[in-house]
């Protein structure tokens, strides 16, 4: 049985479990009335240790809460940029309105130890340190940390090179480099023509209608995410 959360599929034990850190009470449209006291709320820990998938880990976090996140392994920031955008946007009587706004994302580390307190075994069984970026949901202007692979965001944006090593993230990605990570999509480089984000939904117009690298997934570039990203609500 399967518990979907903001439109991401959990195993039914991880999706009560998340869902109690969502919610003080049992809402009423879930049927886990009978059950919900005897439910233990996950941890940030059991977050990054158990759960692989990069939407599910997102879904995760925004379950667990800047508060308790904070709270359990207190996050350090390594990067912060600021991007000024304009962009369309409707307001309360419905006419199209130019709206200026500065979008400032962070990038921040958990280190290891915080997450390995407790861990038995080798360094084989532990993390290395864990990387979040901090964005603003324009449309409800609410705080989200996302979950983000370091090495991988290096990767993407330094053609397929390797970090030495973890001291190195926070100086050679920043901030835009991983709000931009966190979109994948399956058009080819060069093939875009723009992109347009509202809230979680991203649609990207492409250039040729066939170019696609499949059904294969990538990552946005730093520059993409500057140069064609055209509006946002």
């Amino acid at each position: 049985m399967k518990i979907l959360i903001n439109n991401v599929s959990f195993g039914y034990n991880t999706g009560c479990r998340l869902l109690k850190l969502k919610y003080d009470e049992c809402p009423n449209t879930i049927d886990l009335q009978d059950i919900w006291e005897d439910i233990v709320p996950m941890t940030f820990k059991e977050i990054a240790t158990t759960l692989k998938n990069i939407e599910q880990r997102r879904v995760a976090i925004q379950c667990l809460g800047l508060e308790r996140l904070t709270k359990e392994v207190k996050p350090v920031l390594i990067n912060t940029k600021s991007i000024k955008k304009t962009t369309a946007w409707v307001n309360p009587n419905g006419e199209l309105v130019t709206k200026k706004f500065t979008d400032t994302y962070e990038l921040y580390k958990v280190k290891g130890e915080m997450i390995n307190q407790g861990i038995e075994g080798n360094r084989w069984d532990k993390l290395n340190d864990v990387h979040f970026v901090k964005c603003k949901d324009t449309s409800t202007d609410r705080d989200y940390f996302i979950w983000v692979d370091a090495q991988s965001v290096y990767q993407v944006n330094n053609d397929r090179k390797w970090l030495s090593s973890d001291e190195d993230y926070g100086v050679q990605i920043n901030a835009i480099q991983a709000i931009a990570w966190t979109i994948q999509t399956n058009v080819a480089k060069d093939n875009i023509e723009k992109i347009v984000r509202q809230g979680d939904c991203i649609m990207i117009k492409k250039k040729l209608p066939t170019e696609t690298i499949g059904d294969t997934l990538r990552h946005l570039t730093e520059v993409e995410y500057l140069e064609l990203l055209v509006a946002e609500s």
